[in-house]
């Protein structure tokens, strides 16, 4: 029988801090995670039993779902202070869990492009961790479907950010 849900490490190595860990997303089994469009950067990092992590930083990757031919774009920012949230449309969510922590989400449209007609639909999920003393900020942006995207929330809730 198969997982239903996979582990996926969100990574970053530096060239003077070295390799660093933003966190270990878990996602239904049916996606993938493939290297984004920008390049990961990491400005600090804390060690936390022997594991460094980037403290403060940007990485971003590709959710694929090859069976269904669809793809999700992830982009992951950790801050020592607070994060802005994203500006959405018709925006609803509430309280939810990840990591063990208590975190909030939000799911709605963002209209994008040169003049604004390309329509995504938004999840955001954003939490503190105490341990790593850092702020983590997850978007998914997908071309379709917002359902899709709710569909990520209960196994973020087995994501590692320590």
């Amino acid at each position: 029988m198969r997982p239903v849900t996979r582990d996926h490490v969100v990574a970053a190595t530096h060239l003077v801090l070295g390799p660093s860990n933003f966190l270990v997303i878990r996602l239904p089994d049916k996606w993938d995670l493939r290297i984004g469009r920008q390049p990961a950067d990491v400005d600090y990092t804390f060690a936390y039993d022997g594991i460094r992590w980037a403290q403060q930083g940007r990485a971003s990757g590709l959710l694929v779902d090859s069976r269904a031919h669809r793809g999700i774009e992830l982009t992951v920012r950790t801050a020592r202070a607070s994060i802005v949230p994203p500006k959405l449309v018709e925006p609803h969510g509430g309280p939810c869990h990840v990591g063990g922590h208590p975190a909030s989400y939000a799911l709605g449209f963002a209209n994008l492009g040169l003049f604004g007609t390309k329509r995504y639909a938004v999840l955001h999920v954003a939490y503190r961790c105490a341990e790593t003393q850092r702020a983590v900020d997850l978007r998914f942006m997908h071309k379709g479907d917002a359902e899709v995207l709710h569909d990520l929330l209960p196994p973020l809730e087995g994501t590692r950010c320590h």
